[in-house]
């Protein structure tokens, strides 16, 4: 969209009524010079880039107008060609800047809610583990917390964790439904038929390296659906399966003993499932996965880099950006004043 004006407080006008990208003023106007102009947009629309016109020019009018942000500076008269060389010289400034921006900071892929939520998690999920494997291998984990009878603290501590992650699936479930963020979050993760099938085949042909490029993946790709999915059963299961062992002595009148004993069962196996899950699958996709080695900073400061964003979520980097994910061009439809 382009939009003229007369004057410098026309222009002033316009830059209050719209975003515009990029503005070319005159240095002679009547009433608001250009410089003056440049001084005024350049502190009240920072995101607008300016190109002087004249016929009069000078060296001190050319430092004047680099001096209040002008990018560049054009002689009067010009040809369309001249114009249009101006505006793409424009482009690739501003591209080169919004590119330097997104290497430096990154974008933010967790926010603080969601990584308290994860850190929690993870703590009572390491919790549950060590507390519950030397049940699984009794003669293996003698003498495990330092003495030989520790099962009373272990445990008291695998009860305390249990409590905490069942508090903290029902603090997860108010968030993904009743918080923006939260219902935004569930919305994107939810699965979507048949593109996650043919998302889902064509990222395992790039993890064995018969595809060259990632899937167009928006916020979450389907291996991390699939996990999310996973912990989302996987908690239910657990947390069922150990209320009947939590409360054996009082459900042993009201059920049969094959009921409990099946439960057990569930919830051994069930662990043992989720420790592997996340030693090997979890652990290999978000930490030693190409381009992530050594390991993913995004539970602790919520960030990811920009190549990540582009390799990874390219759908997702489109939708925040309006650039295309793949081409370090300008963006299509900026707006001139």
């Amino acid at each position: 969209v382009v939009v003229g004006g007369g004057s410098g407080r026309e222009a002033l006008e316009a830059l209050e009524g719209g975003a515009f990208d990029l503005m070319f003023t005159d240095l002679k106007m009547p009433g608001m010079d250009g410089l003056e102009l440049l001084q005024q947009a350049r502190a009240r629309f920072p995101a607008t880039d300016a190109v002087m016109m004249t016929g009069y020019s000078t060296v001190e009018s050319a430092v004047g107008a680099m001096k209040y942000g002008a990018l560049d500076y054009i002689l009067k008269p010009f040809t369309q060609e001249e114009l249009l060389a101006i505006v793409r010289k424009v482009e690739r400034v501003r591209n080169s800047r919004r590119v330097q921006a997104e290497e430096a900071e990154g974008f933010v892929r967790w926010t603080r809610p969601l990584r308290v939520q994860h850190l929690i998690m993870m703590i009572t999920f390491i919790l549950l583990t060590v507390t519950g494997v030397p049940l699984l291998f009794p003669e293996t984990f003698r003498g495990v917390f330092f003495f030989e009878d520790s099962s009373l603290l272990r445990g008291l501590i695998h009860r305390i964790a249990a409590v905490g992650m069942i508090l903290l699936s029902f603090v997860h479930i108010g968030w993904v439904l009743l918080s923006e963020e939260g219902n935004r979050n569930l919305r994107a993760i939810l699965p979507k038929f048949p593109a996650d099938l043919h998302e889902f085949r064509d990222l395992i042909l790039y993890t064995l390296g018969k595809r060259k490029e990632h899937p167009f993946a928006g916020r979450y790709d389907v291996f991390e659906k699939f996990e999310y999915f996973a912990v989302v059963w996987g908690t239910i299961v657990m947390v069922v399966t150990g209320l009947f062992l939590w409360f054996s002595d009082y459900l042993f009148a009201l059920v049969p003993l094959w009921v409990l004993d099946t439960m057990k069962i569930i919830h051994r196996w069930e662990a043992v499932l989720a420790i592997l899950s996340i030693a090997l699958w979890h652990t290999y996709h978000v930490h030693f996965k190409p381009g992530v080695f050594p390991g993913s900073k995004v539970w602790w400061n919520g960030r990811v880099t920009r190549d990540y964003m582009i390799k990874h979520h390219p759908a997702e980097y489109e939708q925040i950006t309006g650039r295309p994910a793949h081409v370090d061009g300008a963006a299509h439809g900026e707006e001139v004043a």
